[in-house]
């Protein structure tokens, strides 16, 4: 659901909540605010918090209405961070915290800007301070959290069962295994095993789930794949091979996906997910677009961190496209779903325009349809579709990147 949806529908009832909070200008105490923060990061509903600025609250004269966002005092998404980077919260763990403004029709139907804070739900609570924030008498060790509508008072902690639920909650007790296995990938060094030199690693808190490693003897199979071979193709050594990851929780098989060689087998990593984006899905001959994609909160994404990008990686090389002379990478990393579907919008939106600009690089670069340049104008799978798809990326998460034209490479010489 878009933002602007959920925000309409928490408005529409009328009343604050255990995950959302009105309020109907930005606060200028900044104990106040980071009161509001820490409350809704422990939210004991788990998930994303909302703290919506610019509707007054349930408890004004006026009742829930939106007013619009006032411009003294506001804050935009620096400003956020920063305020929280300098605060001593626990083993340096702070809650996320993202800005948007969205607009909402007051009861006269006229749009106004309102400001959403959104507090990412995390499994890493509960979220406290080991040092007072005097300027907000917030108390170091004390742990706050909300209740239905109201946040723990600053001069209080939360109730006994509120406090465990919250050490509960991040040590996975109360988890499906699934669910538990994600909390677990985000810990990389608390596996144990070499898969450099063996062919499996345990937790070394929860020895019961296992990855494995099994080898796959008819490697023709794969020879022919498209997307395999353009993965092994961003390396110097092109080759690749693959082989099943499978993960276990006992004897029960919570993943099985293919895992790709790269490199002379210097890096391991999982085959990643693939997704068309069509600008009218009712027609077959619309403009689309074929990516390939981790998300950071799935098994695939958080393995892919694990074997080739956390700082002790599982395997031997680190994923690194630095030596990518396209300046391209094979496939895209999201946050999560969610920002996935936003990249997905993104392109229905932009991907015209692209298309535009990709059919004048290749007039520009003086690229001349044949069988070896054939993929950089066919749709599918392809050199095409993966420079759009990069492009487009850039683009919707701000990178500062090259042209189309310079992700192009030169014409090669007959």
């Amino acid at each position: 659901m878009a933002l602007t949806e959920i925000v309409q529908r928490l408005i529409n009832l009328k009343a604050e909540g255990p995950y959302w909070d009105f309020k109907e200008m930005w606060s200028e105490n900044k104990g106040d605010l980071l009161h509001d923060l820490i409350c809704m990061a422990n939210n004991l509903v788990n998930r994303d918090a909302f703290i919506i600025i610019g509707v007054s609250d349930s408890k004004s004269r006026d009742g829930v209405k939106v007013k619009g966002v006032n411009k003294d005092n506001r804050k935009n998404q620096n400003d956020l961070i920063n305020f929280l980077r300098d605060k001593k919260f626990a083993g340096g763990i702070r809650p996320s915290v993202y800005l948007q403004t969205v607009m909402i029709p007051d009861d006269e139907g006229v749009y106004k800007e309102i400001d959403v804070i959104i507090i990412k739900n995390s499994s890493k609570t509960p979220f406290f301070l080991i040092e007072d924030f005097k300027e907000g008498r917030i108390r170091a060790g004390y742990i706050y959290t909300r209740i239905g509508d109201t946040n723990t008072p600053i001069d209080k902690i939360a109730d006994l069962d509120k406090v465990e639920y919250l050490w509960r909650k991040r040590f996975g007790i109360d988890l499906p295994v699934v669910e538990r296995l994600l909390q677990l990938l985000d810990s990389p060094d608390d596996w144990v095993g070499d898969l450099n030199n063996g062919d499996y690693k345990y937790h070394k808190f929860f020895p019961e789930f296992q990855i494995h490693i099994k080898d796959i003897e008819d490697q023709f199979a794969f020879s022919k794949n498209c997307i395999m071979k353009n993965i092994a193709r961003h390396q110097i050594n092109k080759n690749f091979s693959v082989s099943d990851i499978v993960i276990t929780y006992h004897s029960t098989v919570l993943y099985r996906e293919h895992g790709i060689y790269l490199d002379g087998a210097r890096i391991l990593i999982p085959f990643p997910d693939t997704s068309i984006v069509s600008k009218d899905k009712y027609d077959i001959d619309a403009q689309s677009l074929i990516y390939n994609y981790f998300t950071s909160d799935s098994i695939s994404g958080k393995l892919f961190n694990c074997f080739a990008c956390t700082k002790n990686n599982w395997y031997f090389a680190k994923w690194n496209n630095n030596r990518n002379n396209l300046r391209v990478e094979p496939f895209l990393v999201f946050r999560d779903k969610e920002d996935k579907e936003q990249f997905d919008e993104f392109v229905k939106e932009h991907l015209q325009e692209i298309e535009e600009e990709y059919a004048e690089a290749l007039t520009k670069k003086k690229y001349i349809r044949n069988p070896s340049t054939e993929e950089y104008y066919i749709g599918g799978y392809s050199k095409a579709n993966e420079i759009k798809a990069w492009q487009l990326y850039e683009r919707y998460k701000g990178i500062s990147g090259s042209s189309i034209l310079d992700k192009l490479p030169p014409m090669k010489k007959n």
